[in-house]
């Protein structure tokens, strides 16, 4: 069963539990009669998640790239998920050198993006499949790659090649 609810609701800690925490308005009034507490107004669903609403403007991406987020928008030591060019990417920041990979896992098509990521090794939600960002190599199963993307960071903007 535990399964089925991390397939249907994403981690406990995951981007969709996230989501779902932050428009759900909180939890229900306990007991009949009891009135909740107002709430504050939502912020924006970046801020909530400690990103920075765009990536910066004014950045002229390398030929071929296309810029993502700001620098700053994602902490060493996390990964978030980012479409760009109607394709799902995973986007980690390892210590200050950012990744791009593929948002699905080759396995079994866990969304990378909610993973956990330790040094440049990402773990894939669902099976716990580990993945090298710097090469694609699968740690868990040696004959399975992930494809990763070309990243590079050029003024604050951190840019990706699709290709």
């Amino acid at each position: 069963m535990g399964l089925l609810r991390s397939l249907l609701l994403g981690r406990p800690d995951g981007l969709r539990s996230r989501l779902r925490q932050r428009f759900s308005g909180g939890a229900p009034a306990s007991g009949a009669g009891s009135v909740a507490p107002a709430a504050a107004p939502p912020a924006p669903a970046e801020a909530s998640l400690g990103l920075k609403p765009e990536p910066p403007r004014g950045v002229t991406p390398p030929d071929g790239f296309e810029v993502v987020l700001h620098k700053d928008a994602l902490k060493a030591g996390k990964v978030t998920e980012i479409i760009v060019g109607g394709t799902a990417i995973a986007v980690a920041n390892a210590a200050g050198t950012f990744y791009a990979c593929t948002n699905v896992c080759p396995h079994a098509g866990g969304p990378l993006g909610e993973g956990t990521l330790e040094g440049a090794t990402l773990t894939c939600p669902y099976h716990g499949w580990s993945f090298d960002l710097a090469t694609g190599a699968c740690d868990t199963n040696p004959g399975s790659t992930l494809k990763t993307h070309a990243v590079r960071v050029v003024d604050d903007a951190v840019c990706v090649s699709l290709a």
